[in-house]
Protein backbone atom coordinates (compact mmCIF):
# COMPACT_ATOMS: atom_id res chain seq x y z
CA UNK A 1 0.00 0.00 0.00
CA UNK A 2 1.37 3.75 -0.45
CA UNK A 3 -0.40 6.68 0.07
CA UNK A 4 1.11 9.48 -2.10
CA UNK A 5 0.69 13.22 -1.32
CA UNK A 6 -1.16 15.24 -4.70
CA UNK A 7 -1.24 18.90 -5.40
CA UNK A 8 -2.71 21.00 -7.40
CA UNK A 9 -3.74 25.16 -7.69
CA UNK A 10 -7.53 25.26 -8.00
CA UNK A 11 -9.31 27.68 -10.64
CA UNK A 12 -8.51 30.74 -7.82
CA UNK A 13 -4.97 30.08 -7.75
CA UNK A 14 -5.08 28.45 -4.01
CA UNK A 15 -2.48 25.76 -3.37
CA UNK A 16 -4.52 22.41 -2.39
CA UNK A 17 -3.44 18.97 -0.92
CA UNK A 18 -4.98 15.72 -1.27
CA UNK A 19 -3.34 12.40 0.56
CA UNK A 20 -4.55 9.57 -2.24
CA UNK A 21 -3.89 5.85 -1.98
CA UNK A 22 -2.49 3.87 -4.68
CA UNK A 23 -1.57 -0.24 -4.41
CA UNK A 24 1.79 -0.96 -4.31
CA UNK A 25 3.88 -1.78 -7.74
CA UNK A 26 0.91 0.43 -9.61
CA UNK A 27 3.02 3.90 -11.69
CA UNK A 28 1.54 7.18 -10.07
CA UNK A 29 -1.51 7.91 -12.28
CA UNK A 30 -4.01 10.46 -11.25
CA UNK A 31 -6.02 12.76 -13.61
CA UNK A 32 -8.72 14.46 -11.35
CA UNK A 33 -11.30 16.29 -13.56
CA UNK A 34 -11.62 20.00 -12.82
CA UNK A 35 -8.87 20.01 -10.61
CA UNK A 36 -7.15 22.82 -11.89
CA UNK A 37 -3.12 23.11 -12.71
CA UNK A 38 -0.92 19.88 -11.47
CA UNK A 39 1.49 21.15 -9.39
CA UNK A 40 3.77 17.98 -7.45
CA UNK A 41 3.12 14.46 -5.67
CA UNK A 42 5.41 12.76 -3.13
CA UNK A 43 5.37 9.38 -1.29
CA UNK A 44 3.10 10.58 2.17
CA UNK A 45 3.03 9.19 5.32
CA UNK A 46 1.51 10.42 8.58
CA UNK A 47 3.60 11.57 11.83
CA UNK A 48 3.15 10.45 14.95
CA UNK A 49 5.16 11.95 17.74
CA UNK A 50 5.16 10.35 21.24
CA UNK A 51 8.90 9.55 23.24
CA UNK A 52 7.27 5.85 24.59
CA UNK A 53 3.53 4.57 23.01
CA UNK A 54 3.73 3.00 19.31
CA UNK A 55 1.23 4.39 17.03
CA UNK A 56 -1.94 2.40 16.50
CA UNK A 57 -4.95 2.47 14.46
CA UNK A 58 -8.24 2.11 14.94
CA UNK A 59 -11.77 1.78 13.25
CA UNK A 60 -14.59 3.64 15.00
CA UNK A 61 -18.29 2.24 14.03
CA UNK A 62 -18.85 5.26 11.44
CA UNK A 63 -15.89 3.61 9.18
CA UNK A 64 -13.38 6.16 9.61
CA UNK A 65 -9.70 5.04 11.17
CA UNK A 66 -7.77 6.78 13.48
CA UNK A 67 -4.48 7.03 14.92
CA UNK A 68 -4.56 6.07 18.21
CA UNK A 69 -3.38 7.97 21.08
CA UNK A 70 -3.73 10.99 19.19
CA UNK A 71 -6.87 10.38 17.13
CA UNK A 72 -5.52 11.67 14.39
CA UNK A 73 -8.29 10.82 11.43
CA UNK A 74 -6.44 9.23 8.43
CA UNK A 75 -7.20 7.80 5.42
CA UNK A 76 -9.04 4.80 5.39
CA UNK A 77 -5.95 2.51 3.44
CA UNK A 78 -3.63 3.68 5.94
CA UNK A 79 -1.73 0.91 7.20
CA UNK A 80 1.30 0.86 10.24
CA UNK A 81 3.77 1.06 7.82
CA UNK A 82 2.16 5.14 6.77
CA UNK A 83 3.14 5.77 9.58
CA UNK A 84 6.28 7.57 10.98
CA UNK A 85 6.96 7.33 14.29
CA UNK A 86 9.15 10.38 15.99
CA UNK A 87 10.47 10.02 19.08
CA UNK A 88 10.99 13.30 20.81
CA UNK A 89 14.51 13.20 22.80
CA UNK A 90 13.27 13.85 26.49
CA UNK A 91 16.11 15.92 27.98
CA UNK A 92 17.14 15.74 31.15
CA UNK A 93 17.00 19.11 33.28
CA UNK A 94 20.44 19.78 34.34
CA UNK A 95 20.40 20.54 37.74
CA UNK A 96 22.48 22.97 39.63
CA UNK A 97 24.74 22.05 42.15
CA UNK A 98 26.03 24.23 44.71
CA UNK A 99 28.59 23.06 47.38
CA UNK A 100 29.96 25.17 50.94
CA UNK A 101 32.51 24.25 53.30
CA UNK A 102 32.70 24.55 57.07
CA UNK A 103 35.12 23.64 59.17
CA UNK A 104 34.52 22.14 62.57
CA UNK A 105 34.63 23.96 65.61
CA UNK A 106 35.16 20.66 67.67
CA UNK A 107 38.24 19.28 65.30
CA UNK A 108 39.44 22.29 63.41
CA UNK A 109 40.95 20.86 59.96
CA UNK A 110 38.43 18.79 59.30
CA UNK A 111 35.42 19.79 57.05
CA UNK A 112 31.81 19.32 57.29
CA UNK A 113 29.99 19.90 53.15
CA UNK A 114 26.78 21.17 52.15
CA UNK A 115 25.79 19.88 48.40
CA UNK A 116 22.69 21.57 46.86
CA UNK A 117 21.25 19.95 44.03
CA UNK A 118 17.89 21.50 42.71
CA UNK A 119 15.63 22.16 46.01
CA UNK A 120 17.66 19.24 48.21
CA UNK A 121 20.45 19.94 50.61
CA UNK A 122 22.60 17.66 51.78
CA UNK A 123 25.28 17.81 54.98
CA UNK A 124 27.49 15.23 55.60
CA UNK A 125 27.89 16.00 59.43
CA UNK A 126 26.65 13.94 61.88
CA UNK A 127 23.98 16.98 62.96
CA UNK A 128 21.55 15.64 60.16
CA UNK A 129 20.98 12.64 61.76
CA UNK A 130 20.07 14.35 65.23
CA UNK A 131 18.21 16.89 63.96
CA UNK A 132 14.64 15.80 63.70
CA UNK A 133 13.67 17.84 60.37
CA UNK A 134 17.00 16.50 58.71
CA UNK A 135 18.52 20.16 58.38
CA UNK A 136 21.78 20.65 60.38
CA UNK A 137 22.96 24.15 61.39
CA UNK A 138 24.93 24.16 57.84
CA UNK A 139 21.84 23.60 56.30
CA UNK A 140 20.30 26.08 58.04
CA UNK A 141 23.14 28.39 57.52
CA UNK A 142 22.80 28.40 53.62
CA UNK A 143 19.35 28.66 53.30
CA UNK A 144 19.28 31.71 55.58
CA UNK A 145 21.84 33.12 53.04
CA UNK A 146 20.23 32.40 50.22
CA UNK A 147 17.34 34.46 51.21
Amino acid sequence: MALWQFSNLNKYGTLRKRIIYLPDGKPFSYNPKGLGKFVATRRFKYKYEHPVLPPHLFVGQDGQKYIIPTWQEVVPETTLADIEWVKPEIGKAKLKKNEWLFESKSDPGHFYKVTQVGVTYRCNCPGVWRAKDRECKHIKTVKNEKR
